[in-house]
């Protein structure tokens, strides 16, 4: 399957959750803006029972990488039926 990165059109790109996380992983996010991890956690959950989650990794709705959407404090989902991350 010849997968293409929805933000650099790249070709071939590995697009599985394991690469993705190690990318996330290196980006510096200062602290005080991070989400905490349980929420970072709870707003991946719901990602991953979302009838628009493609490949485990891409929101079929914005075209963002889950894994980095979920990670600053005041990010929100952007599902078209409102923000399924409010808890």
């Amino acid at each position: 399957m010849d997968l293409i990165c929805p933000i650099c059109e790249a070709r071939n790109v590995d697009l599985s959750p394991e690469s993705v996380a190690r990318i996330v992983d290196q980006i510096h996010i200062d602290p005080l803006l991070r989400a905490a991890a349980a929420v970072y956690e709870g707003r991946l959950a719901v990602c991953a029972d979302c009838e628009a989650l493609r490949e485990k990794v891409l929101c079929a709705y914005c075209g963002c990488f889950v894994l980095f959407r979920a990670r600053p404090a005041k990010s929100r989902c952007p599902h078209p039926g409102g923000d399924k991350w409010i808890f």
